[in-house]
């Protein structure tokens, strides 16, 4: 399937619609996987679909790390399955959310292959926890601000809440597209 078109949105005019753009899957460059490769999921926190939707029925929840063996590949989705102790799982993953490198670092934060003009200063500046830590030391006045970045980092949006959202702005049908 392939990403649902935003009407009326403007490049980043609206922070929200920039975001469902992005979590709806926007422009991905693949390498072709083929069944039998190992894929590795570098989000945080996401899920296995039951079909090649973003809002498809979840059949397992994935962490950062989780290995998947890719069954095939169609678009930006791979169907895979993942193995667990209960058993195996079949599902579709979209291919945003893993990557086939072996040599992928995981941070424990989600982990991405490609990176802003913005984030890619900061790593060069060696901006990492360290540092973030000795600048909340060495400015207590942004104390209020870095909590408040911490809180929105910590915020878990269901995907009922994302797609009702969509809904009620009219960007995606009820059966999830446009």
């Amino acid at each position: 399937m392939s990403p649902l078109p935003i009407r009326g949105a403007r490049l980043c005019g609206a922070p929200l619609v920039c975001l469902a753009a992005l979590a709806l899957g926007g422009g991905f460059a693949l390498a072709a996987q083929k069944a039998g490769d190992t894929l590795t999921v570098t989000r945080k926190t996401t899920k296995l679909r039951n079909a090649k939707r973003t809002f498809a029925p979840a059949v397992a929840d994935l962490a950062e790390g989780d290995r998947l063996t890719v069954d095939a590949a169609d678009g930006a989705w791979y169907g895979v399955t993942l193995d667990r102790e209960s058993g195996a799982i079949q599902g579709f993953i979209h291919a945003g959310d893993v990557t086939a490198k072996k040599d992928v670092r995981l941070s424990g934060q989600g982990v991405r292959e490609t990176y802003s003009s913005s984030e890619a200063a900061a790593a060069r500046k060696g901006f990492n926890p360290e540092v973030e830590q000795q600048h909340r030391a060495n400015n207590p006045d942004l104390e209020a601000a870095f909590q408040r970045v911490d809180a929105i980092q910590g915020l878990v949006i269901s995907d009922q809440e994302v797609f009702s959202f969509l809904l009620e702005g009219g960007l995606v049908g009820e059966g999830g597209s446009r």
